[in-house]
């Protein structure tokens, strides 16, 4: 026997990701906390298999964004403590 379709997990807790609390001065943090939010609760009331893939490809692109920003983060301050180094 197959599994039922009507068994699809519920990827609705993204919503309760603006109850975890931020340091004040986190950008990158608040940014994919907020987004994960809308974005899930954007997709409330549709078919769920489409919400969930959706909802995957979605965060995916958030997350991989946020570790982009990160990065770029991460070499700027590299340099600066390279350039205080030299100095």
């Amino acid at each position: 026997m197959g599994p039922d379709h009507e068994e699809t997990p519920d990827f609705s807790p993204f919503s309760k990701m603006r109850r975890i609390e931020l340091d004040p001065e986190s950008v990158i943090g608040r940014e994919l906390h907020d987004r994960f939010a809308e974005f899930d609760e954007s997709f409330t009331g549709k078919s769920r298999i489409w919400a969930v893939v959706v909802k995957l490809i979605g965060l995916t692109a958030m997350c991989s964004k946020a570790v982009i920003d990160l990065e770029k983060q991460v070499i700027e301050l590299r340099r600066e403590v390279r350039s205080r180094d030299k100095g």
